[in-house]
């Protein structure tokens, strides 16, 4: 696809822009980009883009040698990695470097991403009914009471003499919500139980 702007070179940028609930989609080329003040993110597509520019515009701090004085009295009391080598280098130095350098980070990730923490692509609607049957607090009349109880909705309980293979199905659909819902800690409780149970019906045989 060619750039909507110059038309000539390969469009590599997609921009969206939403007007009144209006979603409109652009695609743009890199030099066309950074004519139009996409800043240094359009960088990345002409291979010179180190993560030091892109730690830099989360943080707020211009590509120019005159930052804030304070930023440049920051420094690691642990390993003594400065706020400069830290942006330009773009890793920390010690596990104290964390708590050192997350909070300058925080507020601009909280606007970018929404949050401090990954929760995945689910919508929060069903994330929340995902957790109420993870943790046996569902609405009244639901009919799932819960990973506890060994079903999540739509998945009714089966009789014990059903036997190990009609478990195992159970606890496999359970881990692919867990999975499905980046639930790692249900997930590799699921996993273990599996393992268990085909154990159990190797020992049986």
């Amino acid at each position: 696809m060619l750039c909507e702007r110059c038309k000539i070179r390969e469009a590599n940028i997609q921009y969206t822009e939403v007007v009144n609930g209006t979603r409109k989609e652009h695609h743009f080329c890199a030099q066309c980009a950074k004519e139009m003040d996409f800043g240094v993110y359009a960088a990345i597509f002409d291979g010179e883009f180190p993560l030091g520019k892109l730690l830099s515009g989360l943080l707020g701090i211009e590509d120019t040698d005159q930052e804030p004085d304070k930023l440049h009295q920051i420094m690691c009391p642990t390993c003594g990695t400065g706020y400069d080598e830290f942006v330009r280098d773009s890793r920390f130095g010690c596990a104290d470097c964390y708590s050192v350098f997350g909070p300058l980070m925080e507020e601009s990730l909280k606007q970018l991403h929404g949050n401090l923490i990954h929760t995945g692509k689910t919508p929060v609607y069903q994330r929340q009914d995902y957790m109420n049957i993870r943790l046996g607090t569902g609405e009244e009349g639901d009919t799932a009471s819960g990973f506890q109880d060994g079903h999540s909705e739509g998945m009714p309980l089966h009789p014990k003499s059903v036997g190990n293979r009609e478990e195992i199905f159970q606890w496999d659909a359970k881990l692919k919500e867990a999975l499905r819902f980046e639930d790692y800690e249900m997930a590799a409780v699921c996993r273990d139980k599996i393992r268990e149970l085909k154990k159990g019906n190797e020992t049986d045989a």
